[in-house]
């Protein structure tokens, strides 16, 4: 990744699971990272990681439903690194209505949409008149297989996940204009992560319990790393992949 060594990358959810080894991979190969979360001394340990490796980052603490907040981000990846090159939209909210449907309200289900599409969404919106200046960049949102290869109890998943994949799309070709790339990076199960604790954790119910252990016998590779991914993220962000827009990749390891 040596051409992206003067890069400036924006990653959001970046104290935690996926976002963080995206961070940390981006940051070892020569990016300057803005890492984006909600908790100050988890930020400082990952801006410590990276500076300890030899790059340069910041955090700053951003709700992502508040544009107000993700204006002040962008803003803040200007002032110290002069602009931004890359957005990683990692960040997600944990599903309060999922399920089999008919369990859950309607309502709760289009909340969790609308607050999840702008988690996602909020930020690459901040950034992207940044971006234009530059006249190219690199946006990748990370989202679930579900929104690809949905199955039952996944109706909200499915919903959210799905939609940001085809909006991912179309802005692909909105942005095609100032030559910024827009692709999606499916998961499923990732060890070290939110989603692996509660499945693992004390919120298994029977219907969870029983789609962990269908994924983990048919997981060909096994359950992915956090690294495993976050090397998957970086070859998309890079100059090496500068021909690809508007793609849907899924790191599953054969899952799907």
């Amino acid at each position: 990744m040596e051409k992206n060594e003067t890069k400036v990358a924006v990653v959001t959810g970046a104290t935690r699971g996926l976002g963080r080894a995206i961070a940390l991979e981006l940051g070892q190969r020569g990016v300057s990272i803005v890492a984006s979360g909600r908790d100050p001394e988890a930020g400082r340990e990952v801006v410590e990681a990276i500076t300890a490796a030899g790059g340069e980052a910041i955090f700053v603490p951003t709700d992502l439903e508040n544009p107000t907040d993700t204006d002040a981000l962008a803003l803040a990846a200007v002032e110290r690194f002069g602009g931004i090159d890359i957005v990683v939209a990692s960040a997600g909210l944990h599903p309060a209505a999922q399920g089999f449907f008919g369990t859950f309200e309607v309502a709760e289900a289009g909340l969790q949409v609308s607050r999840t599409i702008q988690v996602k969404l909020n930020p690459v919106q901040s950034c992207l008149p940044h971006m234009t200046e530059r006249g190219s960049g690199s946006i990748l949102f990370v989202t679930s297989e579900g929104g690809r290869f949905p199955t039952s109890g996944q109706t909200t998943v499915a919903l959210h996940s799905g939609g940001l994949i085809h909006a991912a799309r179309v802005l692909a070709k909105e942005f095609s204009r100032h030559r910024i790339r827009v692709n999606t990076l499916c998961v499923t199960i990732v060890e070290d992560t939110p989603t692996w604790e509660r499945f693992s954790g004390g919120e298994m119910t029977e219907q969870r319990q029983k789609m962990f252990s269908k994924i983990t016998a048919k997981a060909p590779f096994g359950i992915a790393h956090p690294e495993d991914v976050a090397n998957v993220a970086a070859f998309l962000v890079s100059d090496e992949s500068g021909f690809v827009t508007g793609a849907t990749i899924s790191a599953t390891g054969g899952l799907g």
